[in-house]
């Protein structure tokens, strides 16, 4: 079977992780030929280039051109409107799936455009993302097939880490300087946190290419906020490194704290679980579908800061008991989205979509 991945970023992003991931188990003695498309190559060569065909360049017009002569069986479309609009101007013999990553709304509306006779299915990450595509799409597509498949991860790669660190316990934040993210209300509920606890340190992680203006009022917002002198701020780690900036705030009695105002899927809430450290996120999206509510992973309400600074006070009170039932679990979550144990599932799914 012959399969095409049409994407218009070629980063090293979440959606091109996945793709990794994937194409890293592809099942044994399989007689699948993987192409992939992308507009321009940002990184992507270098992790995709092993396991499958690259191919850079595609617009709305140029894909057009590729398809004339190159035909797949398989064509799967990751939230890029012009790959959609392209083949809308073809005849084509390929089943055509559009794959769902994005929670933010407006990045979704490309949904509603889509026609009946435009694809055949979709395939999206969790069941928070099923209702968003229902609620976008048009009634002559509500027959259309929606299959979940959750994100995986290496659970070799995410791990704990055995780091010497010492010092105060660490409130770790991962992710873009934006509104989506929320990077204030990780300051916000930083100065509440810090009225009862003075020793705990606030690091943010994430935001290498920041605005030099953006990245002052980050500082500003820091000082007004009362956290300056236990904030720290690190622009970039490599995500091969990032189980052990996990293992230090676990070793540390700290946590991961997500502000999110929407997931799809939450990839850095699990990174941090299976790699050890206990997570206070937003109760939004697919965030609640990782796991259940429990001692290492608790839940609050979008912008109820107060809340979510007595959780994150309750998990430093009681670290070491909390990180041990974590270790406990850990297997459950390993099982769940390892990709060595699920990426042959994606597999499958693909295959029943052609048969």
């Amino acid at each position: 079977m012959k399969i095409l991945f049409l994407y218009r970023y070629g980063i090293l992003g979440g959606v091109c992780t996945q793709l990794f991931h994937r194409f890293r188990h592809l099942p044994k003695d399989n007689s699948l030929e993987i192409h992939c498309g992308f507009r321009s190559d940002h990184g992507v060569k270098e992790m995709l280039g092993d396991y499958a065909t690259l191919h850079f360049g595609l617009n709305k017009e140029t894909t057009k051109t590729f398809l004339e002569e190159n035909k797949f069986d398989l064509i799967i479309i990751i939230d890029t409107e012009e790959y959609i609009d392209a083949i809308r101007e073809m005849e084509l013999d390929s089943k055509i799936i559009v794959e769902v990553h994005t929670s933010i709304e407006r990045n979704l509306e490309y949904l509603s455009r889509i026609k009946e006779n435009d694809i055949d299915g979709f395939i999206t990450v969790s069941q928070y993302m099923i209702g968003r595509i229902k609620h976008h799409i048009q009634p002559e597509l509500n027959d259309k097939k929606i299959t979940t498949f959750q994100n995986v991860l290496d659970s070799d790669l995410f791990k704990p880490i055995d780091i010497e660190t010492s010092g105060p316990p660490v409130i770790g934040w991962v992710g873009k300087i934006d509104d989506h993210k929320d990077w204030k209300a990780f300051m916000q509920i930083s100065s509440l946190i810090r009225k009862t606890n003075q020793e705990a340190e606030f690091w943010i992680v994430g935001g290498q290419t920041c605005p030099e203006a953006l990245a002052q009022e980050v500082f500003d917002y820091a000082e007004e906020m009362n956290i300056i002198s236990k904030f720290k701020w690190i622009d970039r780690i490599e995500n091969i490194k990032m189980a052990s900036l996990y293992s230090i705030l676990s070793k540390r009695g700290g946590l991961s704290l997500v502000t999110s105002h929407c997931e799809s899927f939450g990839m850095s809430v699990l990174e941090s679980l299976l790699a050890g450290s206990p997570v206070v996120s937003t109760n939004v999206g697919a965030l609640p579908e990782i796991t259940d509510e429990n001692s290492y992973f608790k839940l609050y309400e979008l912008q109820n800061f107060e809340t979510a600074a007595a959780k994150c006070l309750e998990v430093l009170s009681k670290s070491k008991e909390i990180n041990n039932s974590l270790a406990k679990h850990r297997t459950e979550l390993v099982d769940k989205y390892d990709s060595s144990k699920r990426s042959i599932e994606y597999w499958g799914i693909l295959e029943n979509q052609v048969i």
